[in-house]
């Protein structure tokens, strides 16, 4: 697969981490210019979802090389690598965020990124840009045992539409949330996180976070993609790049799904 665009946008790749920790971060006072419960809101779902927990451990169940969509690469990335952004994430989620109290309250969520050093997976799926240009696409996939109950919860993430940061009011979040890709057995839900940063000279700049949050076989995962743009009014992810998201979430579902 092969991420194309025929018009020149100015695209930031996503770290090694996954998107949501890179999302809290920029709440926080030092951005750039700037316990378990089943779950209570609603998800998109094809089928009962099967709650029974694959014999397989979490770090067998994550896209291998050679199964992700398009022939992208995948990098299981070592705990060790992630224990400073995972640090990072927990200090930020001791205190407040976001000045609005149902955005603060989605901004200090336990997620999947709380476990990537401890008994969950994180995963790197890479794409060239194009057969001529090197750039790298990077979307991440992160994946632990049980379900997370508020992190699923998609009414958490609705009850948040804006705020400002409460640490940098040059910094405002736009939250949207849609459905996700259907699958079989599996539910889920999108999550778009824009962080608008107003730079001292009046010019304003976006970085969109996307992450599709899903359940299945009583295991919680995220497939996630950041993307940064120089215009608030332009999509700073390329359709390809969307597309290739929902191939990634689908293919990481339904591997879940049928694991023995």
């Amino acid at each position: 697969m092969r991420l194309r665009t025929r018009t020149p946008r100015r695209v930031a790749i996503a770290g090694l981490a996954l998107a949501t920790t890179a999302a809290l971060t920029a709440c926080s006072s030092n951005d750039e210019n700037a316990g378990a419960t089943e779950p209570t809101g609603e998800t998109s779902t094809s089928e009962t979802v099967d709650q029974s927990a694959p014999q397989a451990p979490v770090d067998e169940l994550v896209l291998a090389e050679g199964e992700a969509p398009g022939g992208g690469i995948v990098q299981v990335i070592d705990r060790k690598l992630l224990q400073e952004a995972v640090d990072k994430l927990v200090a930020d989620q001791g205190r407040q965020l976001m000045e609005n109290p149902a955005c603060d309250k989605v901004s200090r969520l336990e997620t999947v990124s709380n476990h990537a050093t401890t008994d969950g997976v994180t995963a790197a799926v890479r794409y060239k840009q194009s057969d001529t240009d090197e750039t790298e696409h990077r979307f991440g996939i992160g994946m632990v045992n049980g379900t997370l109950g508020e992190f699923m919860d998609r009414s958490l993430y609705e009850a948040c539409t804006s705020s400002r940061s409460a640490a940098n009011p040059d910094v405002e979040l736009a939250m949207k949330v849609e459905d996700a890709p259907a699958v079989a057995g599996a539910e889920g839900f999108r999550v778009t996180s824009d962080f608008i940063t107003t730079k001292p000279d009046g010019t304003r700049t976006l970085s969109r976070a996307v992450a599709i949050h899903g359940v299945a076989r009583d295991t919680t995962v995220s497939v996630e993609y950041a993307a940064r743009g120089d215009d608030p009014a332009a999509d700073p992810v390329l359709p390809t790049a969307a597309g290739a998201l929902d191939a990634i979430y689908t293919a990481q579902m339904e591997k879940l799904v049928n694991a023995e």
